[in-house]
């Protein structure tokens, strides 16, 4: 049995590396998502607010889909290679 240790170091780095963006990304995505709950909650009678919870819940819905992408795109890497 052979190692080819370049292509094992290759699938380290990047399972290292796409491990870390996603967090990254999951950490972006529940602070944001906490910044849209105080906003509102911290918001006057005037609706100012709700106005500003949008662009964070915007904000964390965009991380939140790239997470759920970069995960099922491991997964059609996964079944592709598999068959």
């Amino acid at each position: 049995m052979r190692i080819e240790w370049d292509a094992l170091a290759a699938v380290c780095a990047v399972s290292l590396t796409v491990a870390i963006l996603l967090v990254g990304v999951f950490s972006l995505g529940l602070v944001a998502l906490t910044w849209s709950r105080e906003a509102r909650s911290t918001g006057t009678g005037t609706g100012r607010g709700a106005r500003a919870a949008v662009p964070a819940r915007a904000a964390a819905a965009f991380c939140f889909a790239v997470c759920a992408g970069l995960a099922c795109y491991g997964i059609v890497l996964i079944v592709s290679r598999s068959r």
